[in-house]
């Protein structure tokens, strides 16, 4: 289960990492034409840009959580149970298992209308990853001008501006918004109007739950009810929603805290199992071609 909550100063982005234990996470760099291969391709991919971001590393391939790129692209994926449904491969288009679409969207695009453009030469299928899983994602994009969610839904992957700026798992965007609405009292029922943020500026119950749904909530609120605005304030939000590996929850838990700064390109890495911090900036290492894992 993870959150992530963007905000407008800055163009910061902030999100939990809560997973099962795999493989440590670290900050890693990787260059531009760093080439890598799909797990359901033979043939590789030479990436244009390079990538700064939070990444396993599993027998020489790298499966990224979230991350900016060295022209300001950022990209996360969040856990997408229940509701993924994923196509089939088609001859003549790339076929992408959902661990590598992330990959696929940060080392080849610019923007994020590049990658709505060209997702009619992918697909994505529901086949294992290096380390023997399949993982049901979804994924939230931003540049310097607009945040978009992608969801494999029915076969296909919908595309859709996502005007809450905040995003958790199942169910679906449209799901989350009438869920959010329904919450507040007001019939806007999926669609997220100037009425839902007037209703987050007034809201005053407390969510002890932290489900998706109450997350997604709690997230919308903060942002456009409490209106945070600093990295700090951010930070405290994400603490909020973090699960701390303990006896009552020791197989899924937070592994670790991200903030990025789409306009510096700076990257801050907090790190849940050992509690130290990792800041880092695409901008300093764009031009470089070694990979780093900092540790």
């Amino acid at each position: 289960m993870c959150t992530v909550l963007t905000l407008d100063r800055e163009k910061l982005f902030g999100r939990t990492m809560d997973f099962p234990p795999r493989t440590p996470w670290r900050l890693t760099f990787l260059p531009a034409g760093y080439r890598w291969c799909p797990a359901s391709e033979e043939k590789t991919i030479d990436n244009h840009y390079a990538i700064l971001g939070g990444m396993r590393l599993v027998d020489d391939h790298y499966l990224i959580g979230d991350g900016i790129n060295d022209q300001g692209l950022v990209c996360a994926e969040l856990f997408f149970p229940v509701a993924a449904s994923y196509g089939q491969a088609r001859p003549g288009r790339l076929t992408l298992t959902p661990q590598d679409f992330i990959h696929w969207v940060l080392g080849s695009h610019a923007t994020v209308q590049e990658v709505i453009s060209d997702l009619e030469n992918i697909n994505v299928v529901k086949k294992r990853w290096f380390d023997g899983i399949q993982y049901p994602f979804h994924w939230f994009l931003m540049d310097s001008t607009e945040s978009y969610g992608i969801e494999p839904l029915a076969g296909k992957l919908v595309v859709f501006k996502n005007t809450v700026g905040v995003y958790t798992n199942t169910p679906a965007y449209p799901v989350q918004i009438e869920k959010l609405n329904r919450y507040l009292g007001n019939d806007s029922e999926s669609q997220f109007t100037a009425q839902t943020k007037i209703d987050l500026a007034k809201m005053n119950a407390q969510i002890t739950g932290r489900n998706s749904s109450d997350r997604f909530i709690l997230a919308a609120q903060a942002r456009w009810g409490s209106k945070i605005s600093t990295v700090e304030e951010l930070k405290s939000f994400l603490q909020s929603v973090t699960i701390p590996k303990n006896a009552q929850h020791p197989h899924n838990y937070t592994h670790y805290q991200a903030i990025i700064n789409q306009q510096t390109g700076e990257y801050r890495f907090y790190n849940q199992l050992t509690g130290e911090t990792t800041t880092d900036n695409i901008k300093k290492h764009a031009q470089e071609k070694e990979i780093q894992r900092f540790e």
